[in-house]
Order: C-alpha cells, then structure tokens, then sequence
C-alpha cells in the first residue's frame, strides 16, 4: 500500500473510534432508566468559575419507590453538583433555589454498574427554563 492510503488510515481510525465511543456513551445515557432526586440550593455561584448552582442531593424529600429496590442509594452519587446557567438568569435562579417553596429535582440517568449522570434541572416539576418563563409572565 501506498504512503497515502496508510496516512489516511492512520487518520481515520482515531476519529471513527472517538466516534464510536461517544456513540455509545450517548446511547447508554439516552437509554437508562431516570431516577429524580430532590435537592437544595446553596452558595450558587463563584466569580472563579462562572455561574453555576451548588445542589446537594436531599434524600429524605426523595421518592425511594422510583429504584428497583425501593430503596434510595445515596453511596452510588454525589452528594453535590454543579448544574452551569446562563449568566443572564443567574440572579434569578439563585433566589429561587434558596427558596423553601420552591422544590428544586435533579434527573439523572441511572445506567446500570455505572455512575449516574446529570440530565437536567426541574424547579416545580418543570424544565428550569419553562418555570422560568412563567415567572416572568
């Protein structure tokens, strides 16, 4: 084989295996089943690294049933998470999150053998930026 084809191949095959990899990360993410846990909002930003929330998972407000078990597993995450907002809502959703009639759920994908991994944010029940919206309504 020519000099060519073997650079094209050498090329190639990192990126069709990265690929592939992230392929399959994403289908094992999409694939598992949810679990929502409820959290609570503490010191939700840091001029250091941008605007994020710091959410610590709260297990006695937490719907166990949702596990196969029906036992919560609170070894199996961490006990807090950085959930990156857009720094225009920042000051909105740290009042928010400080709240106590607010309920704030983290939804994880809770593949099997495998760490959880953060999908999305609910305040209320509903997507971050839906409630959002009807606050300012």
């Amino acid at each position: 084989m020519s000099k060519k084809v073997w650079l094209g191949l050498a090329l190639a095959f990192p990126i069709i295996t990265l690929s592939s990899w992230t392929w399959y990360v994403d289908e094992g993410i999409k694939n598992a089943p949810e679990m929502t846990i409820r959290a609570e909002g503490y010191d939700p930003r840091s001029l250091i690294s941008g605007h994020y929330l710091y959410l610590r998972l709260n297990w006695q407000d937490t719907d166990c049933t949702q596990f196969d078990d029906d036992l919560c597993h609170p070894n199996r995450f961490e006990s807090v998470y950085k959930y990156y907002i857009p720094e225009d809502v920042a000051p909105q959703l740290d009042k928010a999150v400080r709240k106590k009639n607010v309920k704030v759920d983290l939804v994880f994908a809770y593949p099997e053998n495998k760490n959880p991994y953060l999908k999305r944010m609910l305040i209320n029940g509903q997507p971050w930026k839906e409630w959002l919206n009807g606050q300012k309504k």
